[in-house]
């Protein structure tokens, strides 16, 4: 028995941290990096870094043995790669990828429901770039 990572992917707006929240009180995503006192502040330079904070925290939970729930869009299986590596190296954790994609609904219903104010012409060209098939 050991511990759980979940991966939880899918488009802005889709619902991806709520889902998370449900799986797992250890629950991280990169745009937590972004956020301060409960302000959401994005800088696209910074993105790397808090990728990295999350594989961080991420590494340390399951470390301890808790599960993890990861919420990011993880539009591309290499996105999920340094997660794959995380879960062959702490011993006993068992991974779950879970792909919401768009919950049903379409680019602007997306666009009005995501909290970070993603802008439509992302939500649409993370569409199109989505690997639906991630599997090796």
């Amino acid at each position: 028995m050991g511990a759980n990572l979940y991966l939880v992917r899918g488009l802005p707006g889709s619902g991806k941290s709520t889902f998370a929240r449900a799986l797992s009180v250890n629950c991280y995503s990169a745009d937590d990096f972004f956020t301060r006192d409960g302000v959401y502040d994005f800088d696209p330079r910074l993105i790397g870094n808090a990728h990295l904070e999350c594989q961080d925290k991420t590494k340390h939970s399951l470390s301890y043995g808790d599960d993890v729930a990861v919420a990011n869009t993880f539009t591309q299986r290499w996105e999920m790669e340094p997660y794959f590596k995380i879960a062959k190296k702490v011993p006993g954790v068992n991974l779950f990828v879970v792909s919401l994609f768009d919950s049903g609904l379409t680019d602007i219903e997306l666009y009005r429901r995501n909290v970070h104010e993603v802008p439509l012409e992302t939500i649409q060209k993370m569409r199109a770039r989505y690997e639906h098939t991630w599997e090796l």
